[in-house]
């Protein structure tokens, strides 16, 4: 049961990376977390759950850093860079829609621009279009990051997986026909 729950866990958190307001590489973690507590970090010990942890740090800041560097490669400043993550967070929270921490960052990055650097609405516009990218970009790295996850949990586990006789797996590593599994009773 305990694998079930993990297999779960994890492919609810992989979609979540590439969802907004879904903590993906959390999920993960708690998933692994919450399976080596059940087979008492017999298999995912300390040493595992620590990078797991790690990989969550990385992918949760790497969102604060690619929606900064998207806003800064358009020219954003100081102020519309903390606008863009604020805006970000506050998009991911208060607009319960898809993208709405799209609309959160570019909301942020422009209207620092506008109120506190003193820009106009051009160099404004394009400021909070980086933000957008950035955020974009920092969907996919969140997703690289879980799926790097999710290969390094099952990388760990796949030594000591049961396979009940009969299963799939066990048929193609004898080398006999997949008729077997399905049609025993042909032969």
């Amino acid at each position: 049961m305990g694998f079930a729950l993990l297999v779960f866990i994890v492919f609810i958190g992989l979609i979540g990376t590439l969802l907004p307001a879904f903590p993906g590489t959390g999920l993960i973690f708690i998933g692994a977390l919450v399976y080596a507590a059940i087979s008492g970090f017999a298999i995912l010990g300390i040493k595992a759950l620590v990078v797991l942890f790690l990989f969550t740090l990385i992918g949760v800041g790497g969102q604060y850093l690619l929606t900064s560097f998207g806003a800064k490669t358009m020219g954003a400043s100081r102020y519309g860079i903390i606008g863009a993550i604020v805006g970000f967070f506050i998009g991911l929270i208060f607009i319960p829609l898809p993208g709405g921490s799209l609309i959160g960052a570019f909301s942020g990055a422009f209207c620092c621009e506008m109120g506190f650097a003193l820009k106009n609405e051009r160099e404004s516009f394009k400021a909070g279009i980086g933000a957008v990218l950035g955020a974009l970009a920092s969907f996919f790295f969140e997703f690289f990051i879980g799926l790097a996850m999710v290969i390094y949990i099952f990388y760990l586990l796949w030594p000591h997986l049961q396979v009940p006789a009969g299963d799939t797996i066990e048929v193609f590593r004898q080398g006999m026909q997949p008729l077997v599994l399905f049609a025993p009773h042909m032969l």
